[in-house]
């Protein structure tokens, strides 16, 4: 028996299919800037597309260019995956950088060899609106007598092959009776079938009509359990913090490292909490607990930046137009939107204002804007309206 190789692919659609519809996209895209009334490219200054007022590139673009690496990086990862077959062994490369062990699927360098395999079981799952959802969720199960491998049958193309992959079409139709069909055909799987030999081949269909199908209940996990009390818990602080703070300014850029690191730290403790938990529910919780405690971020380095630097400084500011102040140390403070715009119209164009500034340690300053909502008020009570 020759050696065959199998290359991953994230995507069950086929490559030309996959681009065409990127291409679609990116043409539609471009057609509607030129549609619009865009300025002189000769006239425009490009650092004002990624910059701000300040020099600084946006927070939004900083958190974009973060994505698109750790995507890169995936990607990267997914392109050293393979499994080969021989007439004695099946050898499996699945980098941890994939990612695919989040949800469940074998990772790392495995030589499994054909006569220790003592099952193939597929298992096809229906109940998705749509086949691509079914496919992804459907499962390769090689069992041996120590160990059980677990792995997408569809996503593995054999090199040197035509590609086996659906169409756009065929990815979005009704998956109920076709997914079974249609995995068991799949080159990975034939090739198992033909080269295991005395080992059974089975299907296993699953119904899952959504994450909750098989009503699991999170309260009788240990691990979920301590997730959905730090849920709450990050949420209530979060709202209660967030309110707390609300006559809090903050000058300057926010740094990034917070959020990340938060986000991963959270994401990292929610899949260890939820091990042995099924997979949407462990994904699931553990996704909400990042993006939870990324929201608690948002106040929780204002309250470090206040307990670090508890006493603020009167710092004067110079009003160069109406609600509008530089200081040549500090980022301009703008309230040319605020609620109060009548208070700051009283003020004469060019005179001080001091502003009560907790000074930077994340690096952005706080501004209390609480004496100045005080001052607002004995000016709208005095009739200044």
């Amino acid at each position: 028996m020759a050696k065959q190789h199998f290359r991953y692919s994230a995507s069950i659609l086929k490559t030309g299919q996959l681009l065409g519809g990127l291409g679609a996209l990116l043409t539609f895209m471009l057609g509607s800037l030129f549609l619009l009334e865009l300025p002189n490219l000769s006239e425009m200054d490009l650092a004002q597309i990624y910059k701000d007022d300040y020099g600084n590139v946006h927070f939004d673009l900083q958190i974009l260019v973060i994505v698109a690496l750790i995507g890169a990086l995936v990607a990267a990862a997914n392109r050293k995956v393979k499994v080969s077959l021989d007439s004695e062994t099946v050898s499996i490369k699945i980098p941890k950088l994939t990612g695919l062990g989040l949800m469940g699927l074998t990772t790392g360098e495995h030589r499994i060899p054909l006569h220790t395999i003592r099952k193939i079981e597929l298992t096809p799952v229906t109940g998705f609106r749509n086949m691509a959802q079914a496919i992804q969720q459907s499962r390769l199960s090689l069992i041996t007598d120590s160990k059980t491998y677990l792995l997408q049958p569809y996503n593995f193309l054999r090199v040197g092959a035509p590609d086996h992959r659906l169409g756009l079409a065929g990815a979005f139709g009704k998956p109920k009776a076709r997914v079974e069909a249609i995995i068991s055909e799949a080159p990975l799987v034939r090739a198992l079938s033909e080269a295991a030999g005395e080992a059974r081949v089975a299907s296993t269909p699953v119904d899952r009509t959504g994450p909750l199908a098989k009503h699991f209940n999170l309260l009788k996990h240990r691990g979920m359990l301590i997730e959905l009390v730090l849920l709450s818990g990050m949420g209530l602080y979060a709202l209660t913090d967030y309110l707390v703070l609300t006559n809090y300014l903050i000058l300057g850029d926010l740094p990034i490292w917070p959020f990340v690191s938060m986000g991963l730290l959270a994401g990292a403790l929610g899949i260890r909490l939820g091990r042995g938990a099924p997979g949407p529910e462990r994904l699931g919780v553990a996704a909400m607990l990042c993006i939870v405690a990324i929201a608690a971020t948002y106040p929780g380095i204002q309250r470090y930046t206040l307990i670090a630097s508890p006493e603020p400084v009167p710092i004067a500011y110079e009003m160069v137009e109406a609600a509008y102040f530089q200081n040549s140390s500090y980022p301009a403070i703008d309230q040319r939107d605020s609620n109060i715009r009548e208070y700051w119209d009283s003020l004469q164009a060019g005179t001080d204002f001091s502003f009560s500034i907790h000074k930077p340690v994340l690096g952005f300053a706080m501004v209390d804007m609480s004496p100045v909502y005080e001052k607002s008020r004995a000016f709208y009570r005095a009739g200044g309206q």
